[in-house]
């Protein structure tokens, strides 16, 4: 990610204007930085922002095998603490399933074995991939029992840890009422599933917030934004359909509504070492986005696998582009002012 720091004594980072006919709720920002109805935020550089940092990196794994590998390869903690997202072994060319409790178990066992005990793990909450016709993430009622099943299997397992942070990754949509074609949050089998997973760990909407962005009409997506807001879930998006690095100007406001609301943003999908950088010029430059996220005290998490294939077309994890996905970012932060 890129764009000016925020060392000098003063910067402006220009903020895309509401969207028109907005709401009040649907101001971008509402903070004493900014003048008037100006669409300019002033940032003067203080120790609190001087320290400003992300909230992580958070490394989908495909089965427990390469969990110690992917922490040790991007690093413990880099600009923020590393999280894991377990999935089933075997299911990444379904985008993600639920894995079973042993292999969280097993997960556990050689991050402790490792001495990395204390790294939040994430568990996907995915039934089945996509169908083959119909929309994706609108599921049956058998599958969507087997998702408030296997919530209460990971809680009942005692393999998961509030204190250090563990959670649930989850997304339910249903067409929408009023507007042919358009998919929405599905607000009661989501905070469902939210009563479920407690107070005790955390939630993530995932990608399904990709097809409500891309569906969505005039930005309704806000809507169902805030009303996730209200349910203390976190947003894992990358701006729309395909990779996050074709959906940045999508992503950049997703970043404003967020950052508005105080709202954690997990940005994922095709983000690469050689995709960080235009990632970040289309979301407005690292400056940018640490001045946003620092003003309304939400953080800014960066999603990817890491994975490669071989001639074989075996997917397996790529220690080696974890390694330079960690160096291109502290790389991007440190040239341009943004470092702790």
């Amino acid at each position: 990610m890129e764009g000016s720091g925020l060392w000098l004594s003063q910067r402006n980072f220009k903020i895309d204007s509401p969207r028109p006919n907005s709401s009040p709720k649907h101001q971008p920002l509402s903070n004493p930085a900014l003048s008037g109805s100006h669409t300019f935020l002033t940032i003067k550089a203080t120790s609190q922002l001087s320290k400003t940092k992300m909230s992580g990196i958070e490394v989908a794994i495909f089965g427990p095998r390469d969990g110690v590998a992917a922490v040790k390869a991007v690093g413990e903690k880099l600009n923020g603490k590393t999280r894991l997202e377990l999935n089933r072994t075997g299911s990444y060319e379904q985008n993600g399933l639920t894995p079973s409790t042993w292999e969280l178990e097993h997960l556990n066992a050689s991050l402790d074995h490792a001495g990395l005990q204390d790294v939040p793990v994430r568990i996907m909450i995915r039934p089945c991939g996509a169908p083959k016709l119909g929309p994706d993430f609108v599921y049956s009622d058998a599958e969507f029992e087997q998702m408030k099943s296997d919530i209460r299997k990971f809680k009942e397992s005692k393999h998961m840890s509030r204190e250090r942070g563990d959670g649930f990754v989850f997304g339910v949509l249903r067409q929408s009422c009023s507007v042919p074609q358009m998919l929405v949050v599905d607000r009661v089998r989501t905070a469902e599933l939210k009563h479920l997973a407690g107070d005790d760990f955390k939630c993530v909407f995932h990608r399904a917030f990709d097809l409500v962005i891309s569906t969505s009409r005039d930005e309704m997506w806000v809507d169902d934004l805030e009303w996730l807001k209200t349910q203390e879930m976190a947003v894992l998006t990358s701006g729309g359909c395909g990779n996050a690095s074709n959906n940045t100007k999508a992503l950049k406001q997703v970043l404003i509504e967020t950052a508005r609301i105080g709202q954690e943003l997990i940005v994922g999908g095709g983000v690469r070492s050689d995709t960080l950088e235009s990632l970040g010029n289309g979301m407005g430059g690292l400056g940018y986005i640490y001045a946003l996220t620092s003003l309304h005290s939400v953080g800014m998490v960066l999603h990817s696998s890491f994975l490669k294939r071989d001639p074989s077309n075996v997917v397996s994890f790529d220690a080696e582009e974890a390694r330079k996905f960690k160096a291109t970012l502290y790389t991007l932060i440190s040239s341009q002012g943004c470092a702790n």
